[in-house]
């Protein structure tokens, strides 16, 4: 069985989600005492990674800007 290109696209997107879940996972544990992954949205070649994060016990909502190309974080 063949897999059509839509569901590679599929899972290539789903993977490249994970991974940058997981670098804003990273940025954020530094940063943060505590934080929860919210969303990843990838438009115009950029991740939009939204989190919910927790420091001397003051929550607010964060957004991290990563470059779909290279990995790195944007702002």
């Amino acid at each position: 069985m063949t897999k059509d290109r839509g569901e590679g696209e599929l899972f290539s997107k789903q993977t490249d989600a994970s991974k940058v879940k997981d670098i804003a996972r990273k940025f954020f544990q530094y940063n943060y005492s505590a934080c929860s992954i919210e969303s990843a949205t990838l438009q115009n070649n950029t991740w939009s990674v939204k989190a919910l994060v927790t420091l001397f016990g003051q929550h607010s909502d964060k957004t991290l800007v990563i470059d779909s190309k290279t990995g790195r974080i944007i702002n």
